[in-house]
């Protein structure tokens, strides 16, 4: 059984609660948030952003901790405040090299040393805000998943016994670094709309980092990594975007190309007559 630095047992920290008005992530679901965004400060060599350390701290909050650490976590989970305290618990915990969370404790000390002698509380709606982002990431993930496992096989007739099974092929090209897919018609069009799902995600991630990053101040370190997501997140959307516009242009290139029929475009009475002599 643990113990804490003063050789009490730690009483488990009720988790925070989200609202009511919308689905909460689970932790699982918070791990793999967590993830996305130390990889994000990771690329940019950053410490990660403030809501990725309240979702560390509502992680860390869920589990066993000493009741000063909790208080500390849960505080800065409903304001984003930094308290003396926090600060002192974690540096204790990283350093002590046997708390079984050393690496979440880590990275959330680190981002409380990057936001330097700013450690008031973040604005005055900081937890209303991010939980409605927890709550849009959640609504994303499940429509990745209804995409990945639902949409992508969307109900249809049983198939006939001698139907012809998917083909799938691709070929690399190193020296131009590009790489070349052979689809059938149909397995074309579910990764397509598996692709255009994901797309749509990518966009409401960048209007949620939008919105958020504009209550943020100005030129600050929080507002600038929001701009770096969204750019990022952009330019992943437009690469998806390429594909699928690419993808709808073939199919559509017959209907787009097709001459018009002549007897549509002979409406006046001369072109009339001439038809009527060709006929005859």
């Amino acid at each position: 059984m643990r113990t804490t630095d003063n050789g009490q047992t730690p009483r488990p920290a009720r988790a925070y609660r989200l609202p009511e008005d919308g689905p909460r992530p689970d932790l699982p679901l918070y791990e793999r948030l967590i993830d996305d965004g130390i990889a994000a400060a990771d690329a940019q060599g950053s410490a990660v952003d403030h809501l990725t350390a309240r979702r560390l701290a509502i992680w860390l909050a869920a589990r066993p901790q000493s009741p000063a650490f909790a208080q500390g976590l849960v505080r800065f989970v409903q304001t984003g405040a930094i308290s003396h305290l926090l600060k002192t618990q974690l540096r204790i915990h990283a350093r002590s090299g046997i708390h079984p969370d050393q690496p979440e404790v880590g990275r959330l000390l680190q981002y409380c040393i990057a936001r330097g002698p700013d450690v008031g509380p973040i604005g005055e709606n900081f937890a209303a805000a991010c939980d409605q982002l927890d709550r849009a990431d959640t609504l994303l993930k499940d429509l990745h998943d209804r995409a990945r496992h639902g949409r992508a096989h969307p109900k249809q007739k049983r198939p006939e016994i001698d139907e012809p099974g998917p083909v799938a092929l691709a070929s690399r090209n190193p020296e131009s670094q590009t790489v070349t897919l052979v689809l059938d018609a149909a397995t074309a069009s579910a990764a397509i709309f598996a692709i255009a799902a994901h797309a749509d995600e990518r966009e409401a991630h960048i209007r949620e980092v939008q919105s958020y990053g504009q209550t943020l101040p100005e030129g600050s370190y929080g507002r600038r990594n929001r701009q770096a997501i969204a750019a990022r997140e952009t330019r992943v959307a437009a690469r998806l975007r390429a594909v699928e516009h690419a993808y709808r242009m073939a199919i559509d290139r017959d209907t787009a190309f097709r001459p018009p029929e002549p007897t549509r475009a002979c409406h006046s009475p001369e072109h009339a007559a001439d038809r009527e002599m060709e006929l005859e």
